[in-house]
């Protein structure tokens, strides 16, 4: 298990370009004693404190080489078409 109370290790927050939300990735422990890589969007609450949305992945241990190399192609391609 990761730790105490159920409580998801944040391995990176990426701020959205519209400053109101955030992506966060995290690892965290699932009730079938598995831990998975999680990514959520967090946005700001009316009290201002940072609250999950319902909006989330959750990725394997064995999907996550693939799925970042997959990620890395298609900012190379964005790139790409942006430079041309």
């Amino acid at each position: 298990m990761m730790g105490s109370h159920n409580q998801p290790q944040i391995v990176a927050s990426v701020k959205k370009s519209s400053g109101r939300g955030e992506y966060r990735v995290l690892l965290r422990d699932f009730s079938d004693q598995t831990v998975k890589c999680e990514i959520r969007i967090y946005e700001r609450g009316r009290d201002h404190d940072w609250e999950a949305s319902a909006r989330h992945l959750v990725i394997g241990r064995e999907y996550l080489v693939a799925i970042a190399e997959g990620l890395l192609r298609a900012d190379a391609l964005l790139n790409a078409e942006a430079a041309a």
